[in-house]
């Protein structure tokens, strides 16, 4: 009798694997006493981007509803100083690298003082940190996205000057964030982990699986309330942010 139980256990748990039926359900706002709880849904980060330095802008790679990766150039200023600045610097150290090699066999018989070796080396090391240091100056005058997102609102244009000024905004909007509200007699009903069902409003008015990320320890005493923020996965970016849900 203990084998065939224990055959049936198995036939069942062999059963869900194959029709795909979680371990783990989602739970309802009933069920934690939270029913009927309006939320909200946002992008999960939220980025104002400008330059490092100031300048003017010289080419946008990108305009509000595209959607970038993270590590894309979004936009530069403009840098032939800087370009040329690189340039001289690589010279001097193709020469300082050239003169220490002309001098390589010298150096190997002994026929230079030590003090002659440590100029040539010396001279081919500064070279190289000059390079870098011009490299990164460079650098400085493209801005690179921080995250993957959509680029949602453009501040400048191209030839603006800009000096800490705003250019572009990115929003990551996979996963999204949902933050609700929750009364204080709810409080430590739900905890970080859970899963909760939330009813999305138009123009999606579907419902989905959120899991609880974050459980605010603070209370609001004025109103007696506290916060709750829960992160939904959005692979296609098929949910827009700033439409209003429910928990349920």
């Amino acid at each position: 009798m203990k084998a065939t139980h224990t055959h049936l256990l198995y036939w069942c748990a062999s059963l869900a694997a194959l029709a795909g039926v979680p371990t783990a359900h989602a739970e309802t706002g009933e069920t934690l006493g939270i029913e009927d709880v309006s939320c909200l849904v946002e992008p999960s980060r939220l980025a104002t981007l400008s330059s490092q330095l100031p300048g003017i802008v010289d080419a946008i790679q990108v305009a509000p509803g595209e959607s970038v990766e993270r590590g894309d150039t979004l936009f530069t200023l403009k840098r032939e100083v800087e370009q040329a600045s690189r340039r001289l610097e690589a010279a001097r150290g193709d020469y300082a690298s050239r003169r220490l090699q002309r001098n390589q066999r010298m150096i190997e018989q002994g026929m230079l003082s030590d003090s002659e070796v440590d100029e040539l080396t010396t001279d081919l090391r500064l070279a190289q940190l000059q390079g870098e240091l011009a490299s990164a100056q460079l650098d400085q005058r493209t801005s690179q996205a921080p995250f993957s997102g959509m680029i949602t609102q453009q501040h400048a244009e191209e030839g603006e000057y800009i000096d800490a000024t705003p250019v572009l905004e990115l929003a990551q909007l996979n996963p999204l964030k949902i933050e609700a509200v929750l009364p204080l007699a709810a409080y430590g009903a739900v905890s970080v982990g859970d899963v909760l069902e939330v009813e999305l409003a138009s123009p999606v008015d579907r419902s989905y699986s959120a899991e609880v990320f974050q459980v605010d320890s603070i209370i609001d005493a004025s109103s007696g309330t506290f916060i709750i923020q829960l992160i939904l996965d959005n692979p296609d970016d098929e949910i827009p942010a700033g439409i209003n849900c429910r928990l349920y």
